[in-house]
């Protein structure tokens, strides 16, 4: 669903925005006391998981750092702290698995009653947004590596855009110079390779392409090495 949240955080706060919102709608959308409950027990369960989680990865450099010391020492042989492990906050009680399935199905039915705003829906935090493509404001994700017969892959991300205009620097003293126009994500620049055993260093940027004309930022220069065969 467009509306969930990814992060393990964002979907944490998502299902505690969503919990604290439905009490208040539960008349207009008919939801049911358990409904109700069951959605904040899934809120309280999850934040728990997160901060667990997160205090188990905090540690873990600790105790690992002093597990390396214990065993091989750094000059000094004297161990005088051992890290303190976390103490956990007492857990909710317990939820049967996938909440994440029981939050969409819940907010989906709530999105289909005729009572349904979307205000009420980015009140309740399940309102997914909607950012407008502006082309002006697109930065192509230029990536490149070698692939076959040691030849430069390059891939973008298209968007909504026509393609891209692709720029490269050879290392021959001329500079940038445009190299191509591609209407595909992927672009294999087959240009001759160096002399057989030699290698250089070919650096790229691009620049996307909509409705004919040059438009948005550039992107950073890459650089892919490449060995002649």
């Amino acid at each position: 669903m467009s509306y969930v949240k990814r992060g393990d955080a964002e979907f944490a706060g998502q299902l505690e925005l969503f919990a604290a919102q439905v009490v208040i709608y539960q008349t207009l959308f008919g939801l049911t006391d358990d409904e109700l409950a069951s959605a904040l027990a899934d809120a309280k369960l999850t934040r728990w998981a997160i901060s667990v989680q997160n205090q188990i990865q905090a540690y873990s450099p600790n105790i690992t750092g002093f597990k390396n010391l214990l065993r091989y020492g750094n000059g000094s042989e004297v161990l005088t702290t051992v890290p303190v492990p976390p103490v956990f906050i007492t857990p909710p009680g317990l939820v049967a698995a996938k909440v994440e399935y029981r939050f969409t199905k819940l907010a989906d039915r709530i999105k289909a009653s005729l009572s349904y705003t979307a205000n009420i829906g980015r009140e309740m935090g399940i309102e997914g947004s909607h950012s407008p493509f502006v082309p002006n404001d697109g930065t192509p994700d230029l990536k490149g590596k070698n692939a076959f017969g040691g030849h430069p892959l390059l891939h973008f991300t298209m968007s909504k855009y026509e393609g891209a205009q692709i720029w490269k620097d050879s290392g021959d003293g001329k500079g940038f110079v445009q190299l191509t126009i591609s209407n595909h994500p992927d672009f294999l620049d087959l240009s001759a390779l160096p002399a057989a055993g030699m290698a250089v260093e070919w650096k790229y940027k691009a620049v996307y392409i909509y409705k004919g004309a040059v438009v948005g930022n550039w992107s950073a220069v890459i650089s892919v090495a490449v060995t002649g065969v």
